[in-house]
């Protein structure tokens, strides 16, 4: 899946247009940095989407290698994407969500991040 420019505005507190998101909380983006940090990762950035859908992405690094956790507002999962060497990014892993709130996205970032890609 690949992000297009015009979507991802970075999601920054001020943002034109927010509309009390949870991806703009602050204590949301801490409760999924720390999810990812339990799992053995290296946090790297977290961004929301400014489109309808509520889609965001925490950027990590595990074992030297970038991942991303997004999760797809518009299709409902969270998906753990693995960076090719040759460029773009390999869906490795898609799950549902039980909820869709904190609770809910922080279980499934820390699912998402125990499950093994199949091979």
């Amino acid at each position: 899946m690949k992000e297009e420019g015009i979507f991802w505005r970075g999601g920054a507190p001020g943002a034109k247009d927010k509309k009390n998101r949870l991806a703009d909380d602050e204590r949301f983006v801490a409760a999924i940095r720390d999810a990812c940090e339990t799992a053995g990762c290296r946090f790297q950035r977290f961004v929301s989407a400014q489109g309808p859908y509520g889609t965001w992405l925490a950027e990590i690094e595990r074992d030297g290698q970038a991942q991303r956790v997004l999760w797809n507002g518009k299709d409902e999962c969270m998906v753990l994407q693995i960076k090719l060497s040759q460029g773009g990014w390999d869906d490795a892993i898609t799950i549902e969500v039980a909820t869709h709130d904190e609770l809910g996205f922080v279980a499934g970032v820390s699912d998402i991040l125990m499950a093994e890609p199949e091979k």
